[in-house]
Formats: structure tokens, C-alpha cells, sequence
């Protein structure tokens, strides 16, 4: 079996990429670091805007009261009744005149 030079900077490349993959990952260098940190200014911003959010949603409060009333008790439910089908094959991949386990 003969090298040409052609092979050879194929597998001179995967050699120099390896190297680099196993650098970054298990030297400590790269790879380690965590994503992101809790004081990134704009979680901080996110994090005040959904406690306004919050803030302003809790003096909400809701009156029973609508469950007694004629309006509501005459709601009808329009829900359609979904019939059972037929399943299909067990395998659809298996050729037409094969027996299923």
C-alpha cells in the first residue's frame, strides 16, 4: 500500500483535529466553563419585568357568584365525540403477506 501526499494530508488533518478535540476537552482550558452566570444584567432586567408582571397580577381575585347564574347553567357542551378506529398493522414496514408476532 502506497501513501501519496494526497492521503497523507488527510490523515495529517484528523491527526491535527483530534489533538485540538482532546486539548479543548480534557485539558481544562475549554469546555469546563459554565454557560452563563446568575448576574448577567439582563436576567437581572428579565427577572425585575416578571416580578412586576407578578406584582400586578396578584390584587386579581374572581367571583363565584357567575356560577349561579341562569346565563351560565343554560351553556351547552358542543364537544364532538370522536369514534374509535380501527388500529392499523403492528409493523407497517412488513411486506403485505407477512404474519405479524
Amino acid at each position: 500500500m502506497k501513501l501519496n501526499t494526497k492521503n497523507l494530508l488527510y490523515i495529517l488533518a484528523a491527526v491535527v483535529v483530534a489533538a485540538g478535540l482532546y486539548w479543548y476537552f480534557f485539558t481544562g482550558s475549554g469546555g469546563n466553563a459554565p454557560p452563563l452566570s446568575a448576574s448577567a444584567p439582563a436576567q437581572n432586567e428579565a427577572q425585575a419585568q416578571f416580578d412586576t408582571l407578578v406584582g400586578e397580577l396578584n390584587p386579581i381575585s374572581f367571583n363565584p357568584v357567575i356560577f349561579s347564574d341562569p346565563r351560565f347553567a343554560a351553556l351547552v357542551d358542543l364537544a364532538t365525540p370522536i369514534a374509535p378506529e380501527a388500529t392499523g398493522r403492528i409493523d407497517p414496514f412488513a411486506p403485505l403477506g407477512a404474519k405479524s408476532k
